[in-house]
Formats: structure tokens, sequence, C-alpha cells
């Protein structure tokens, strides 16, 4: 059987290749993964503008290339030797694609320690305009050899993107700032083995998003799980996970760390770096208890196919047979975090949840209100500060704050307090002490659970619901008598158990 070249339309494929759904940040990153498997020990970004045209160069002191290599890197997949163990490149697509994606010239000098320094280049308009893939490569002229010092020094490699079209901030700035906090955190592996990375001169500081060096970090479990051969065809592979609590910290300090639901879960490392971050891959469902929660899930590029790795390295869809195992393996544990988590918040959750604004309005209004007689009684004085006491039928704790609470000459006030009773208790309770009325909302609950406790940052959700849960205990304690107090206490029990029914 006669062959026959079968050449692609160049132009065609060239303007399809720019739509491959790189950011120009993922991009970047891949050309950087070139460097890292060059044993480049410090790497340097600059995005600057030469001559009023935005440029982007990524340099390195690794070993970089011989004429032969370069010829290879400058092709669409590439046949250069990759260690499938260690590499972070392995398609031969990375520089060519990565570059196209955000601009339409890429330059390449490269020299070998000792070496000849060498220059490569790829323009797509003259790609286009011959409507074949073309390249220029020479050895390097004083031009470029000045560049290439300037920029890295004896030998490495340095890319230079020029016509740069398709950034993904048009501020310049923004990107760039952008750039140097996402390296820090996809390439901390490196960081800390010592690889030192620089945007625009700056220094680009590890970021670790499980907060490993910090004592208060509870690292719950760092497990390797043995992978079942048959979703590997066979062979003998493996993942490592690492489940961390992040420390304890105000609501405040948290949205200014951005530690919510978008940063909360797996950031996944494939040869230790970073390629996905902030996934929950069906293994658990996003909620506000787990902001604290990261997991690291780490495999080699052997495992590239099971794990759904994109040559772009930009995210992971596992097959369902590993989907299955982290379910499996991790499930109970998160389970277990998130018994941690809400333990603590029901702990925190008298102090932390601000009625007070409910408590005055009570007080103002006290003359319009339908509320019970005032008990007139002496009492000791109230102390302002908190205590804690234990039920002796052995159930949970209960927490409260005491504080003064306002009072109206003509009327009755309130204080709210929070109490733990159980998730099967009712949502709230409450009594009356002289011209006070006390209502204790169960923190177990799901309504206060779910409802009262996540909108605590916001006063006026929080305010309507106290004005509810007032006008229901101020009715119950004034119709409440001998003959219909086992009625009334099953109407609030039925309320809160189809509250909670809706809820769960």
């Amino acid at each position: 059987m006669e062959y026959v070249p079968n050449e692609p339309n160049a132009a065609k494929l060239i303007n399809s290749l720019r739509n491959t759904g790189y950011t120009s940040y993922a991009a970047i990153e891949d050309i950087i993964d070139n460097s890292i498997d060059a044993d480049a020990k410090t790497i340097r970004v600059f995005v600057e503008h030469k001559n009023n045209e935005l440029r982007v160069i990524i340099a390195d002191d690794g070993i970089g290339m011989d004429e032969e290599v370069l010829d290879q890197a400058l092709r669409l997949g590439s046949l250069t030797d990759r260690e499938e163990m260690s590499d972070l490149g392995k398609y031969g697509m990375g520089l060519c694609t990565a570059s196209i994606s955000m601009a339409r010239r890429l330059e390449v000098l490269t020299r070998e320690k000792g070496g000849q320094l060498y220059y490569g280049a790829q323009d797509l308009d003259d790609v286009v305009s011959k409507n074949k893939f073309i390249k220029i490569q020479r050895e390097a002229n004083r031009t470029d050899e000045n560049l290439f010092e300037g920029k890295i020094g004896a030998h490495g490699t340095v890319v230079v993107l020029s016509k740069v079209d398709r950034l993904s901030d048009s501020n310049v700035a923004q990107f760039a700032t952008k750039l140097t906090r996402d390296l820090g955190r996809i390439y901390r592996k490196f960081i800390e083995a010592g690889v030192k990375f620089y945007v625009n001169e700056k220094k680009v500081e590890m970021s670790d998003p499980l907060w490993l060096n910090d004592k208060k970090t509870q690292i719950y479990s760092d497990e390797e799980y043995d992978l079942p051969r048959s979703i590997t065809g066979g062979r003998k592979e493996s993942i490592r996970v690492k489940i961390a609590l992040l420390p304890e910290m105000s609501d405040a300090l948290m949205k200014e760390l951005k530690i919510n639901i978008p940063s909360q879960g797996f950031y996944i490392l494939r040869n230790n770096r970073e390629i996905a971050d902030g996934l929950s891959l069906g293994v658990f469902i996003k909620h506000g208890d787990f902001n604290r929660l990261r997991i690291e899930l780490s495999f080699s590029a052997s495992l590239d196919n099971e794990m759904g790795v994109r040559f772009s390295k930009d995210g992971v869809d596992p097959n369902q047979g590993i989907t299955d195992l982290l379910k499996q393996e991790l499930g109970g544990q998160i389970a277990s975090i998130r018994k941690i988590v809400k333990r603590t918040q029901q702990a925190d959750s008298s102090s932390s949840v601000d009625h007070s604004d409910s408590e005055a309005v009570i007080a103002k209004k006290a003359k319009l209100l339908i509320v019970p007689e005032a008990e007139i009684e002496k009492r000791s004085p109230r102390k302002n500060t908190s205590e804690k006491r234990t039920r002796k039928d052995g159930d949970d704790s209960i927490t409260r704050t005491p504080h003064k609470t306002q009072l109206s000459p003509k009327g009755m006030g309130a204080r709210f307090e929070t109490e733990s009773r159980g998730r099967e208790g009712v949502l709230y309770e409450c009594a009356q002490e002289g011209k006070v009325i006390v209502i204790r909302w169960n923190s177990d609950h799901p309504f206060y659970d779910q409802i009262v406790f996540p909108n605590k940052s916001s006063k006026g959700i929080i305010s309507g619901l106290d004005y509810l849960i007032f006008a229901l205990a101020s009715a119950e304690l004034k119709v409440t008598n001998d003959d219909n107090v086992e009625l009334l206490g099953n109407v609030k029990s039925i309320m809160s158990s189809n509250l909670r029914a809706l809820l769960s």
C-alpha cells in the first residue's frame, strides 16, 4: 500500500490551536514546566512593554538545549525524552501550544553550559501567509546574546512571547500580581526544595493552601492508597492523600484570606506540581462547614489517563473507580471533620451571634407588644461574665453568655441565648425571668445550624429571625396554663420536627 503525505492546512490549524482553552496564566505555567524539567534553579518571568508592544519573557538557568533539541522544541508534538515519574511535561505540546494561545510570535534563545547560543522563532503571521508550518533556526547574533545574558546569564533558556494579543487581564500590573500569587502556590514544592521564582524581579514566596508550617493546623490524616489494578490496566499505582484542617480564626480574617467555599477541598498535585485547586471531586458537597478543610491529593504522571489530565495541565476528571475509592476512604473522615467544626461553632455560637439589635428594638416597642405579665421579684444582680453548666441527666453541656438586658420601664425586655440540646430537640425554649423573656435557641437544630448561624453577619436577617421566635415565645408564655401546657408543647415539638425534616 502506497502512502502519500497528508499535511494539515497550517493556517486553519494554527487559528484552531489558539482556542485550546489555555488562560495566559496556564500558558506561562506550562512553559515554566519545561524550565523545571531542565533542572533550573532560578526562573524569571517578565511582563513588560518593549517599543510600545507587550511581551512576556520566561528565562531559566537550566541545562539549555542543543540545536537538535531546539529543533524538536519548536514543533507541535516534539520528540524529546521525558521521565514520566518526575517530569512535568509529557505531551510535547507545551511550548508551541502555550505560546500560540496568547502571542503571535515565539522566540527561543538557549545554550547548554559552555555551548553555542542558538536562536529559534515561529511567527503565526508567517505561518498563515505561507500556509505552512515554518520557523527560523540559527546561531544567535550579538543582539540575541545581549538579551540572553541580561535576562538569565551563562546558560539556560529564554522564551520571548511577543505580539501578545490574548493576555488574560488587560491590566498588566494586576496580571503580574495574580501570576506571582499563583506561582507561589502551584510550584510550592519546588520553592520549598530551593528553586527560586521571580516575576518582574519580585521574588515569589511559597504559598501553602494546607498551612503545613502553622503549628495550629491539624493534620487529620496522611496516607497512601493503592489503586485497584482493575482501574489501572493491571499496573501497580497509588495516590497519596493528606487531609488538613486549618486553624480556627475570626470570620473577618477568613474573609481577608479568602478561606471560603471556593477555596475549600482538594488541591491536586501531579509530579509535585499543582494542576487544580478547590475541588470537591464529587466526594463531598461544598458547605460553609468545610471552609477550613484542605485535601492534598498527589499522583505521578503515569496516572494521567485515570485522573483525566488534559495536556494543558489545568484540571482533572478522575474515572469512576478513583472517585469511588476516594468516597470510600475519605467520606467518613470528612464527616468527622465536619462534626469537629460544628462542635467548635456551637461552643462559640452564643458569643458570635449578636442579638443586641433585636433586644433593643423589643425593649423600645415593649408597650406595643402583647406579652405575659411581668413577674416582679427581687433578684440577685446578674454577673456580666460567661458561665457554663452541665445538666445532671447527662445531656449536652449548655453554654450561656449572660449580659445586661435592655428593659422598657413600661414593658417586657428580651434576652437571647444559645443552648446545645441535640439535633432532635425543639428549636427553642423560653422562660420568664421577672420583666425579661429569655429565649434559648437550640444550636443543634438544623434551622439554627443552616439558617441562623450562617447569617450571623447579617443584622437584618438575625433580627427578623429573633422577632419571629420572640413572637412565638411571648405567645407561648402568655397563654400557657395547667390545662394546655401539654398541647402547646406538642405544637412546638411538631413545628421543630417539620423544620428539621424540611432542612435535612
